[in-house]
């Protein structure tokens, strides 16, 4: 039976990596699937469910960004130990990995379940309906934390270890159940937004249950011991030390579209929904960028823990040039196809019109946003990413500010779509500038073999 898994450490480089990334891509997009399946379902409700769904969406994002500590702490000491050879090293990492996932959903639980009121009080809507549609979505929604926690760690530990296709299949079978369940639950039971987050809850849980079957069956992977095995605390703080600033950089992130979403509600719900749906496109760019940059983060990983500084470099190249073409031609289907894709989704003239200014503005960014991805995933490959979340705290803190003028001007809530491109293209130009440094300075100082 042929292996799930990609040798990273030998093979042609190009085709290696595509090979890893192919299937996270295509399982990011059917996590982007996930999302444009209910806002298509929700749509139908109007624009204040779709601002609804969107805001509890916002706050998935904010738990996403506490789980990247665990998901990138663990998966860079994985992906070097597995290239130094060092098979028990990667099985303490998984599962300390995983313990810190499962905690944190347990908390996170806990707080948007039984603080949703006042968490959604923070976005201040105009509309009551969409206040309590939030609230309603949020709570159902955390249910689904643990199997989401769960499954993105699991897919990452697969991944590091060269196997993307097992998490693809997962997701691709989440998918359909939320394809069947959407339109059932929302329209058909008459569930509204209620029906669409326990729609998205149970797909969640069979993606875990599938990955779990598959971790079973790994030889890596099948025998954890997460509830007997002591805590290996040393491999606790590596997994924080490397962790906890790309979660930071990430939790800043999402703390400061928060509050830019509460600059967009002064233009009217409608906004709100304009940009809960714009991001959700947006984002075709950044799950494709995403996608090569995990796949780059498990290549840099383990070609730098088996001392492959040649083959680590050109499989970065390699993969930057690849991101670039794909995010030129999203670029272009973002903003001449603006109108047209917005229309897909959201009916009232004024919606298409701010959808169409949101895709076009946003399209400025794509293709740098798409480089510092990938960048930022090769540094924390190699152990580096306060740096990273240094630049990255002052330049998309620096939105607010930024945004609350340009949005006093005739520019309205163009200038916050403004913000966030101009900022995405200076995070990226310091990013990938820096990281090309970094890798003169491991040739000079003789750490690593280039040549």
């Amino acid at each position: 039976m042929r292996s799930k898994k990609v040798d990273l450490l030998k093979g042609p480089v190009v085709s290696s990596i595509v090979r890893l990334a192919i299937p996270i891509m295509a399982g990011s997009f059917l996590s982007l699937a996930y999302s444009l399946t209910d806002m298509f379902w929700v749509g139908r409700l109007g624009t204040q469910a779709v601002a609804a769904v969107g805001t509890g969406g916002l706050l998935m994002w904010v738990s996403d960004g506490i789980l990247s500590i665990m998901r990138i702490g663990g998966q860079v000491h994985c992906g070097q130990s597995y290239g130094r050879g060092k098979i028990d090293e990667v099985r303490s990492y998984a599962r300390e990995s995983l313990r810190l996932a499962y905690l944190a959903a347990v908390f996170l639980f806990l707080a948007y379940f039984f603080a949703a009121g006042p968490i959604i009080s923070i976005f201040n809507f105009n509309e009551a309906g969409t206040h309590n549609d939030s609230i309603v979505y949020l709570q159902v929604s955390s249910f689904g934390l643990f199997a989401t926690f769960g499954s993105r760690i699991l897919s990452s530990l697969l991944t590091t270890v060269g196997n993307s296709k097992s998490p693809f299949i997962a997701n691709a079978m989440g998918l359909i159940a939320n394809m069947i369940l959407d339109p059932l639950m929302i329209t058909s039971m008459n569930m509204g937004v209620f029906g669409a987050a326990l729609a998205t809850v149970i797909a969640q849980v069979i993606v875990l249950l599938i990955l779990l079957v598959v971790a079973k069956k790994d030889e890596i992977f099948n025998n954890l011991q997460l509830f007997s095995h002591p805590v290996a605390r040393d491999k606790l703080r590596a997994i924080l030390r490397i962790g906890l600033p790309a979660g930071a950089q990430s939790l800043m992130r999402s703390t400061v579209t928060i509050v830019l979403s509460r600059m967009v509600v002064r233009f009217g719900d409608l906004s709100v929904a304009v940009q809960r749906f714009g991001s959700q496109v947006e984002s075709i760019s950044w799950l494709t960028a995403d996608g090569f940059g995990s796949a780059v983060s498990a290549f840099v990983a383990q070609n730098y823990g088996a001392g492959q500084g040649k083959r680590m470099k050109k499989g970065y190249l390699s993969a930057a040039l690849i991101v670039i073409i794909i995010c030129i031609f999203t670029t272009s289907v973002l903003y001449f196809f603006a109108a047209d894709i917005t229309s897909l989704f959201l009916g009232e003239p004024a919606a298409i019109a701010g959808g169409r200014d949101y895709l076009q503005i946003l399209s400025s960014s794509q293709i740098l946003m798409g480089m510092e991805i990938i960048t930022v995933a090769a540094f924390a490959a190699l152990g580096q990413t306060r740096f990273t979340a240094i630049v990255s705290t002052i330049f998309i803190g620096s939105r607010i500010p930024l945004a609350a003028f340009l949005s006093s001007t005739s520019l309205g809530v163009n200038g916050i779509w403004w913000t966030m491109s101009i900022t995405t293209n200076l995070v990226a130009v310091v990013v990938i500038l820096a990281f090309i440094r970094y890798l003169k300075k491991l040739e000079l100082e003789q750490l690593i073999d280039f040549s």
